[in-house]
């Protein structure tokens, strides 16, 4: 393991997220058999002030909670204070679901309850003013509105538990919600008494008015697209009771590390047992195994399943990887780790909605790959990139700009009929791709790309032939 090199191609690459994406802070954390192998904090924690991050910056980790929260209903379940095998109307006043297939306290686990995304969380979200949303808000003033919100939904569920992956943020509040019916404590009271102090995780907490007095704490930015390029704005901690047990938490790399020691010591950190080492090997087994999404960008032939509050990868380069992330609005994360290594990945930032790339680009580097050789992501930007530019037909009669965003390339100009700006539809699933499509008013139009012998690109384009004329230069 070659922590030299792993260190100057992963620095390189997060700086490159960190500009382009305008990410304020970040902060890492790896071990390996229970000791520290790579730490590196990132930029501010706070814009326009001489705040660093450092290893012990507290963030919002948004849905990597949900790990936390599994944890506390295993650990009642342990006790002989509920069964997960049983249905949730036992514990909350919940009556959604099939009547002859009722919906358990382990298929919220697993987001196998077959109850679509029913936006509570965003609502939270909407409610704080963290971001502008552009869907019809919903009053989340106690818990009756949180019932009356998700019983009225009875029409949404069209499937029975356990055929379906449906990500429901709601299914966790619920949880936070049995765990304080079942403890006779609130759900943050419970799990920072049964959990985060017994694995010396003092500083984390589930309010960001305690997070502020810590003196370490970042701030939260919101995302907007405006004018073509990326604004971000300062903004609290996400911090509501209808999202605690779904996305509250708020920690750091090394206090998240203590966590994941404990699931690679099966159940115990520092002579303390935690959970039984059974019950922390249920929550890695793949009980939701029904995913649509593919994470072949990542590592191609990978097998994704869901367990209880983890993303189980059976087949990561010859070994299982555990994962899971967060994105609230303001604030994310990802974590990992890998049992037959005894390696531990924590990545926590002050924005939303980065790619997965950084956590899998480190877990490839340390099982002995090079990323840019065995993930496609890498290929394809790459390949984006050569394509990218100002592309003129004969006597420049059409102009295009081709530009890649997201991950996709877009093509923008003035076409004889009116302005141009679409995604260029790959057409395979190939990372070097040359063939795309556009959906036009008349149907599909075939984009086909082709590269001379001399290395210059051309498009065709309905019955124009587009000429590249201007050369990316290749980024340090």
């Amino acid at each position: 393991m070659n922590m030299q090199l792993f260190q100057e191609k992963f620095e390189r690459e997060i700086v490159k997220v960190m500009r382009d994406l305008k990410v304020p802070g970040m902060s890492f954390f790896i071990t390996k058999d229970g000791e520290s192998i790579y730490e590196r904090a990132f930029g501010m924690r706070e814009k326009r002030t001489p705040k660093p991050v450092t290893k012990d910056t507290l963030f919002g980790v948004s849905s990597i909670t949900k790990f936390v929260t599994c944890m506390g209903i295993l650990q009642l379940h342990q006790a002989n204070k509920l069964d997960i095998d049983h249905p949730i109307s036992d514990y909350v006043p919940v009556n959604i679901g099939l009547k002859d297939n009722p919906i358990k306290i382990k298929h919220l686990m697993s987001h196998a309850s077959g109850v679509p995304a029913l936006h509570t969380f965003y609502f939270s979200q909407m409610d704080q003013e963290l971001y502008a949303g552009k869907t019809p808000s919903f009053p989340l003033g106690n818990w009756d509105d949180f019932y009356f919100h998700i019983n009225n939904a009875k029409a949404e569920v069209l499937y029975p538990p356990d055929t379906r992956f449906y990500y429901w943020n709601g299914g966790f509040a619920l949880l936070g919600q049995i765990i304080e019916k079942v403890s006779g404590k609130a759900y943050e009271e419970y799990i920072t008494e049964n959990i985060l102090k017994p694995l010396e995780m003092n500083r984390s907490t589930y309010s960001n008015i305690e997070a502020e007095k810590d003196g370490n704490s970042s701030k939260g930015y919101s995302f907007q697209w405006a004018d073509n390029e990326i604004k971000r704005s300062p903004q609290a901690l996400l911090s509501s009771s209808f999202i605690a047990g779904s996305g509250g938490l708020i920690s750091s790399v090394v206090e998240m590390t203590n966590l994941l020691q404990c699931h690679l010591n099966g159940g115990e950190f520092k002579g303390k047992k935690i959970l039984d080492s059974k019950l922390i090997l249920e929550m890695r087994k793949p009980h939701n195994s029904n995913l649509a999404s593919s994470y072949e960008e990542y590592f191609p032939g990978g097998k994704r399943s869901y367990g209880y509050g983890l993303n189980v990868h059976e087949d990561f380069h010859g070994y299982t990887l555990i994962t899971h992330g967060g994105v609230s609005g303001v604030t994310g994360g990802q974590i990992g780790f890998i049992p037959e290594l005894n390696l531990t990945f924590a990545q926590l930032y002050n924005v939303s909605f980065l790619s997965l790339h950084p956590l899998y680009t480190a877990f490839t580097h340390l099982v002995g790959k090079d990323p840019e050789e065995n993930m496609p992501f890498y290929k394809r930007r790459k390949h984006y990139k050569k394509l990218c530019g100002r592309y003129d037909a004969y006597k420049k009669i059409l102009s295009f700009e081709l530009k890649q965003r997201y991950g996709a390339l877009y093509l923008e100009g003035a076409y004889w009929d009116g302005r141009v700006s679409q995604p260029l539809l790959p057409s395979n699933t190939n990372p070097e791709v040359m063939d795309f499509h556009v959906i036009s008013p008349f149907g599909r139009m075939e984009v086909p790309f082709a590269e001379a012998e001399n290395g210059e690109i051309s498009f065709e384009f309905e019955r124009y032939i587009m000429h590249k004329k201007t050369i990316e230069l290749e980024e340090d």
